[in-house]
């Protein structure tokens, strides 16, 4: 979900509690086999029934939105399972069998943990959601990623235990994914649990402020990433040539305390002066960002690693893995548009851990690649 979208839920979840009208929750928990729309996926549906949000490309949704009065008037809550056939054209199978697991929830008024994760949600605070999808027990916990103590509770501290730990795991992932699992066993049982992650927006790190960093900006700032623009150029890097991006106007000597680089940092290297991008990539290598992105062929890099080699500035493999260069996919791309086309792709297929290549011929499509072939 993008930002604006979740912005628009969570300020119509607000607005409804405070008039105390009634509003349900749908929510992906589990699919098998080929997803339109991922576990995690949410929908909010009205006392009217009237939606927000998508769980799938709008085959679902009418049956779930109808299914949700009901929840509603009921003030329960029941997983629903549709299974897919062959000749869906649109929707969660995209012409593949599969199974969709939708949880939909009647929203009470208060709910210390749902509220925390909205809250969170709203202040762009990753955390998780845990949701015991046994509803004859019930049970919901909040996991925040900060040091501040989980909301909420499963109903049973052995389960409790278990989740805030799995949470805290897939916190520090790279992009981790909302999902569904067992956990246990306690005096013979498990318990089957929901972790709905929230992670804020992915940072994308622009350091050049040429005319082919404009449309990647625009580009990267519609996909939904924080973007930022380094650069100290006061005629190049301007509001009007980056409306949406966060602007530095900054020199290499004062990164560390105006840049601020972390895991979910996504950092392109387009300067078109070498000086400013060996300083650039110094300064990236040396910090958590996820992937790092050269513009140019590949002997202008290993010309700049030279000179950091030179310097007395080595770098292990592991961190020289993170860098990406020639930067892109090879889409054929010439003209500045195509480029950020090309860069964008593969800093999603990064993040999301797929191999960036064809869909054709493929049995499975929403399922991360295998590292070697990741990394081929």
């Amino acid at each position: 979900m993008v930002r604006g979208e979740l912005k628009e839920m969570i300020e119509t979840v607000e607005e409804k509690k405070k008039r105390g009208s009634k509003l349900a929750l749908a929510r992906v928990i589990r699919v098998i086999g080929s997803a339109y729309r991922g576990e995690g996926a949410m929908m909010l549906i009205d006392d009217q029934g009237k939606t927000m949000g998508m769980i799938s490309g709008g085959c679902l949704e009418p049956d779930v939105a109808q299914t949700a009065l009901h929840v509603m008037e009921q003030g329960t809550s029941l997983i629903k399972s549709y299974t897919l056939d062959e000749d869906l054209m649109w929707g969660l199978g995209l012409g593949c069998p599969g199974t969709v697991e939708v949880l939909i929830e009647a929203m009470p008024l208060s709910d210390p943990p749902l509220d925390a994760w909205i809250n969170g949600m709203k202040e762009e605070q990753a955390g998780v959601l845990i949701t015991l999808l046994d509803r004859e027990e019930g049970g919901r916990l909040y996991v925040p990623v900060s040091g501040e103590e989980p909301v909420g509770s499963l109903g049973n501290p052995h389960f409790d235990t278990l989740a805030i730990k799995y949470a805290r795991n897939k916190l520090g992932e790279q992009n981790p994914k909302s999902e569904s699992r067992m956990m246990g066993p306690e005096k013979g049982r498990e318990a089957r649990l929901f972790f709905d992650v929230y992670q804020p927006p992915a940072k994308l790190l622009i350091f050049g402020a040429g005319h082919d960093a404009i449309p990647l900006a625009a580009m990267g700032h519609s996909l939904g990433f924080q973007t930022t623009v380094v650069d100290p150029r006061l005629d190049y890097n301007t509001p009007f040539r980056f409306p949406h991006a966060k602007r530095i106007l900054v020199h290499p000597a004062s990164f560390s305390t105006k840049v601020k680089v972390d895991l979910q940092t996504y950092a392109i290297i387009m300067n078109h002066h070498l000086e400013r991008d060996i300083e650039a990539l110094h300064y990236t290598l040396q910090s958590q960002a996820a992937y790092i992105g050269v513009l140019g062929p590949r002997s202008r890099r290993n010309g700049m690693l030279d000179r950091l080699k030179q310097e007395g500035k080595w770098f292990a493999r592991e961190r020289l893995e993170h860098m990406y260069s020639p930067v892109g996919l090879d889409i054929g791309a010439y003209s500045p548009e195509e480029i950020a086309v090309s860069i964008l792709s593969e800093i999603v297929a990064v993040r999301n851990r797929h191999s960036g290549g064809f869909l054709r011929d493929r049995a499975l499509i929403h399922h991360p690649s295998s590292k070697e072939e990741h990394t081929a």
